[in-house]
């Protein structure tokens, strides 16, 4: 691992060189799009620097906020999901339950035949 460290370090300080060299050049497109690819793997290269360098603590630590995002971001689209069913089952006469309305839905989404008209499924507020 260390000697993978070292390699690591190595190449990163060469694309540093490499790009106070090449911020010396005339402004060009070979050069901006070659100083972007650098900026890119320099960026790679820090990554996997400080995914060698971190802790079980911190990959632990990562892991769980990843969670939590991913959670949250969950969340947000059941409740859209929700008032957006709410709505249609508000403002429009149909004789059906939530769960129904789900699953039309999801055969709407599909592209199969449903009761309900596409106009609904569009604007659920007239």
């Amino acid at each position: 691992m260390l000697k993978k460290l070292d390699k690591l370090t190595q190449e990163l300080d060469s694309n540093i060189q490499e790009i106070q060299k090449l911020e010396s050049f005339r402004d060009t497109k070979q050069v901006k799009h070659l100083l972007r690819q650098l900026f890119a793997e320099q960026g790679f290269l820090r990554r996997e620097i400080t995914k060698l360098q971190a802790t079980q603590e911190t990959k632990e630590k990562l892991r769980q906020e990843r969670r939590e995002k991913a959670n949250r971001n969950r969340s947000k689209k059941m409740k859209r999901t929700y008032r957006y069913f709410r709505t249609i089952l508000e403002n429009y006469p149909l004789d059906m339950s939530l769960k129904e309305l789900r699953t039309s839905y999801t055969s709407h989404k599909k592209g199969l035949e449903t009761d309900i008209s596409d106009v609904i499924w569009r604007n659920p507020s007239p």
